[in-house]
């Protein structure tokens, strides 16, 4: 398991409906928010988000048969 991580800036003066329908939006994409801060005397926020990633290994003995597989498959 690896994890990506991203920063996204938010404008204070841009309200609050812009901040949740852009991390609606890449909720929908897997990210989460691992924390979030105010920087600039409070007039921006600053939020890191996370997504799990895995890492899928191919299995040689699959691909194997898979291979003959094909190789062995008739016209259709």
């Amino acid at each position: 398991m690896k994890w990506e991580n991203k920063y996204l800036v938010f404008d204070v003066s841009n309200g609050p409906k812009v901040v949740v329908e852009t991390l609606d939006t890449y909720g929908n994409d897997g990210w989460e928010i691992s924390s979030i801060i105010a920087v600039g005397s409070g007039e921006r926020l600053v939020a890191f988000l996370k997504r799990r990633f895995d890492i899928v290994m191919p299995d040689p003995e699959v691909e194997k048969k898979s291979k003959i597989a094909e190789l062995w498959k008739g016209d259709e």
